[in-house]
């Protein structure tokens, strides 16, 4: 197990996660990224959101970026 410190625009993991890999670490990238999109998305319209993800050294391991659009036709 690894622990993993996950940072976004909202602020930075003080106590980190511990997972069982780099596929755990996405998969909870992707969730967060979700949550963010489906809270910020309501809130203020944002389209766009990223989540770093810290090892314990203080190391970046992982970007994540998710992007929505919506286009009227």
């Amino acid at each position: 197990m690894s622990r993993y410190f996950i940072s976004t625009t909202n602020g930075h993991e003080v106590e980190g996660v511990e997972l069982s890999g780099r596929g755990a670490l996405r998969a909870l990238l992707g969730r967060t990224l979700t949550a963010i999109l489906h809270d910020e998305c309501a809130i203020d319209g944002s389209k766009e959101c990223s989540a770093r993800a810290y090892d314990e050294d203080g190391k970046l391991v992982m970007r994540a970026r998710a992007t929505i659009d919506i286009t009227d036709q």
